[in-house]
């Protein structure tokens, strides 16, 4: 039930929105019982301003797929106007914590929203400097359509804990980018193979790993360091290759190994995947997207306890019985939040969900609402993803990279920086030599400045030691690891042209720039370099 304020606005917004379109709300009752006479759930009430002022009523999916008919503005605009952002569920699959890994839907949104533009606006930094992103690059925001496909071939997900295959070249928690096209392709795609990590579906769920390529269309599961069973797949049938790694944007605070757990870590037979066609019902979209999931209904409905405490809505919670009936009956849940809930935990497109549920969106509005009806909600959205990017920079001048918009809005939550803006990335070109196994291939730097004070974990291996950006008097800047010895900064030999430890006779020789919370990756071998689309 909407709070009573809320109420209000939205029951004010919508009697604006239905004057605009020239329609009583009387004629929209009529209309709808017209159009779907033998579905009661299509219906919209003759008394809908009322009860949404006075009780707090919410329209189903169904009844907006008709107020979006009827007044010929886009269902995704409705949605935002009873406060249902689509664009928050791959903002929440990057942020809540996953134990398998699951799929980030980067295309959950409409296709007129927004991506964030990376615009040049001085000459490229020199390869193997370590600068501020900002020196040369502007961030803004850009509308979807005038940009090219050219990531329309790109998937990404978020790496579980339980299922770590790759670690450590991957960190549970990871946020990557796979490149569905290279997958596609051919299965033995031309590269180092033994360095590629592939993305693969089967019928436990999805899991980033190195592979063997045997005899005709078999694999098998290599994991890099943690026990867990190499288990032969069978391409097409019982597995498919969804691509292969190529970026991988990891929080440096990794707590230590995760666990294996005995139902991976013991030989299992594999099953045949199943497969979903365009016609499926919705109960039989819901159990096959739970099961590539990997989620338990318990597991499932705590996850969206976790929901309903970040969005602080208590809608959004499923509990275990109705996740059950969700899959048992025909009926599609009757609360908007519900398909916000399902789709994040189950990484469900919200679009096939509304299929699924029998809504023919091809009839639905195509009309962009004005922002004065949505009372500026999509706006004020979008401006948290901005940072200090300012204006979304010349419509006619084409971006050297272009990155998904929830990223914009999850990149701060996802590091727990309450502030992130571009002046806390440090871009460092291209592959570098380098000591530190995740420097060598590091192609940013996620720097929180308030965060200057050295300490070392003596608990950790050397290579999950914090790492720091420091700056000389000569204005170079430097990462790498640090210790202190009787009041001295001890620099352990990492990054690119630092080669032995250095003791620093004065504090005052470099100034702690601040701690490296995140890094951008480049898992592959090294290829050409440059910021452009292919880095984004």
């Amino acid at each position: 039930m909407l709070p009573h304020t809320n109420a209000q606005s939205i029951a004010a917004r919508t009697r604006r929105i239905f004057g605009v379109a020239g329609l009583s709300i009387s004629e929209v009752a009529r209309a709808s019982r017209n159009l779907f006479r033998d579905d009661a759930r299509f219906h919209i009430p003759p008394n809908l301003f009322h009860a949404i002022e006075q009780r707090g009523f919410r329209p189903s999916i169904q009844q907006l797929f008709v107020l979006s008919r009827l007044s010929a503005y886009r269902l995704a605009d409705w949605l935002v106007v009873f406060g249902i952002f689509l664009d928050d569920i791959p903002r929440l699959q990057a942020i809540l914590p996953s134990r398998y890994t699951t799929l980030v839907d980067v295309d959950a949104g409409d296709d007129r929203g927004w991506k964030l533009s990376f615009e040049q606006i001085s000459p490229t930094v020199a390869a193997g400097f370590l600068r501020p992103l900002s020196e040369w690059i502007r961030l803004g925001l850009r509308p979807a359509n005038p940009v090219s496909n050219a990531d329309a071939s790109f998937v990404y997900a978020k790496l579980g804990c339980r299922d770590a295959f790759a670690f450590p070249d991957l960190l549970p928690g990871s946020i990557v980018r796979i490149n569905a096209e290279q997958g596609q392709a051919s299965p033995r795609p031309a590269l180092d193979r033994t360095r590629a990590i592939f993305l693969v579906e089967h019928m436990r769920g999805l899991v980033c790993s190195k592979l063997h390529f045997v005899e005709k269309n078999r694999i098998v599961l290599c994991p890099t360091e943690l026990a867990y069973a190499h288990v032969e797949l069978e391409l097409g049938k019982e597995a498919r290759i969804l691509g292969i790694v190529d970026r991988e944007f990891r929080s440096t605070e990794f707590a230590g190994p995760t666990s294996v757990p005995r139902s991976l870590a013991e030989f299992w037979s594999p099953e045949p995947l199943d497969t979903i066609s365009a016609g499926s019902s919705l109960h039989n979209l819901l159990r096959s997207a739970r099961r590539r999931s990997g989620l338990t209904f318990r597991e499932a409905s705590s996850k969206t306890a976790m929901i309903a405490r970040t969005l602080r809505n208590k809608e959004c919670f499923c509990a275990v019985g109705s996740l059950s009936d969700y899959e048992s009956n025909t009926e599609s849940p009757r609360h908007l939040h519900k398909l916000l809930s399902l789709c994040t935990v189950y990484s469900l497109s919200p679009w096939d969900f509304m299929r699924a549920a029998g809504l023919r969106l091809g009839d639905a509005g195509q009309n962009t609402m004005p922002d004065e009806l949505r009372d500026g909600a999509v706006a004020s959205n979008l401006a948290t993803g901005r940072g200090d990017g300012g204006p979304t920079g010349s419509p006619h001048r084409e971006p050297v990279a272009v990155l998904p918009y929830f990223f914009g809005r999850a990149a701060g939550q996802f590091l727990k920086m309450e502030h992130l803006s571009i002046r806390d990335i440090f871009w460092m070109g291209h592959p570098t030599k380098s000591f530190h196994p995740y420097l060598a291939d590091a192609l940013a730097l996620v720097v929180d400045r308030h965060k200057k004070r050295v300490t070392t974990q003596p608990h950790v291996p050397l290579w999950a030691q914090p790492l720091y950006v420091l700056l000389r008097r000569d204005g170079q800047y430097i990462c790498t690891s640090c210790g202190v010895d009787n009041g001295r900064l001890v620099m352990r030999p990492f990054s690119d042209g630092f080669d032995r430890p250095v003791r620093l006779q004065s504090p005052n020789e470099v100034e702690v720039v601040g701690k490296v919370v995140g890094i951008l990756r480049s898992p592959l071998p090294a290829r050409a370099p440059g910021f452009g689309r292919d880095a984004s």
